[in-house]
């Protein structure tokens, strides 16, 4: 993500930077507040977080202290950062990529959002907050709440809110407290995955003038107390996120699914076996090179050989095919010439080095 920032206000690329290295979060007192405004089932909920950094804010929010019917899937660019959400009991699966252009995420999974993304512009002009709100709403269920933290100018563009508003029902935007707010200009939009797409011009009107003025948005709410309707999460099944991972092709974790698959016996002519010299077993002589040779391309001694440590690792591999020729001789005794067949054994060692090279010792 650090090539695609072009263009950011000075406060904004300072919390890029402190995001990029997995030392910024959200405010925690503002996220406990922010987990007042919603309530969760008996039912099982899946919640997505999509640059979940150390895991802190999202925990906050959810109250989680302990497993519960709770399934939490996190995002992290920073390694050093997933390192450590990898590592924690409460998040129950993780990912370490780039949320915008390196996951593959199931849709329609997900009962609940918090999200607070990086802000700023990318390479093309448009803004991440609206990118990662664009991005985020393909996984979230019908009605499923979204607490969006981002700049309050951000959430008073007219552009940002028109394709918030094209995406999500808005219900509610609070401010944090000042000492907060007047370090990162924070609000907390809350709203819910729209069923379908589109809004009516006089709603948006009439929502786009009540957010301009920060000082006139309400605080978010201190205890349990004076939240009176709550907004509930929706129950979703984590066995219901088919695909929660990167777009990297992880060659270990392929090859530990492949073992495990039921097609393994059908693709077992292409696998690469180990190196089989134990095969050759202990003849009571010790083998000359031609015999040697003859047992490697019979098929002793070959699949991978060497290693990558000592540079010289490649793989090898055997044939020995009966070629036919045939041929005049004249015979003496008769005086006659005479087809003659000729048959022999042609012996190739195919050795393909780690470089490419393929070679064929005959």
């Amino acid at each position: 993500m650090e090539n695609t920032i072009r263009k950011q206000s000075g406060f904004s690329r300072s919390l890029f930077n402190d995001m990029k290295m997995g030392a910024y979060y959200t405010d925690p007192e503002m996220c406990r507040r922010i987990g007042l405004l919603f309530s969760f089932p008996d039912e099982e909920v899946s919640i997505i977080e999509p640059s979940i950094g150390d895991a802190s804010a999202v925990m906050e929010v959810l109250d989680k202290r302990g497993a519960d019917s709770r399934k939490v899937f996190g995002v992290e660019l920073n390694a050093e950062t997933y390192a450590k959400v990898k590592a924690n009991p409460l998040v129950d699966y993780s990912i370490n990529a780039d949320f915008l252009s390196g996951v593959k995420i199931s849709h329609s999974v997900f009962g609940f959002c918090f999200a607070n993304p990086p802000y700023g512009v990318d390479d093309t002009g448009a803004r991440l907050e609206t990118r990662f709100l664009e991005k985020l709403q393909p996984y979230l269920k019908s009605n499923a709440p979204l607490a969006f933290v981002i700049p309050h100018y951000v959430a008073a563009d007219e552009k940002f809110l028109r394709q918030y508003m094209k995406l999500f029902q808005p219900v509610a935007v609070y401010r944090f407290d000042e000492e907060v707010y007047k370090q990162f200009k924070q609000v907390c939009l809350v709203g819910l995955k729209k069923k379908d797409l589109g809004f009516l011009r006089s709603s948006f009107d009439s929502f786009f003038a009540s957010v301009q003025d920060v000082g006139e948005l309400p605080y978010l709410p201190k205890e349990a107390g004076e939240v009176e309707d709550k907004i509930a999460a929706v129950p979703s099944s984590a066995d219901a996120v088919e695909y929660f991972t990167t777009l990297a092709f992880d060659r270990s974790s392929a090859a530990v699914n492949l073992y495990r698959s039921p097609l393994r016996e059908k693709l077992k002519e292409f696998y690469v076996s180990e190196y089989s010299d134990v095969v050759v077993g202990q003849p009571p002589v010790p083998l000359k090179k031609d015999l040697l040779y003859l047992l490697a391309v019979s098929g002793g001694g070959q699949g991978v050989v060497g290693s990558e440590h000592d540079l010289d690792l490649h793989l090898q591999r055997g044939s020995a095919k009966v070629v036919t020729s045939s041929g005049y001789r004249h015979d003496e005794n008769t005086g006659k010439d005479l087809i003659v067949e000729n048959t022999h054994t042609q012996i190739c060692l195919n050795v393909i080095e780690n470089d490419g090279t393929v070679t064929c010792l005959s």
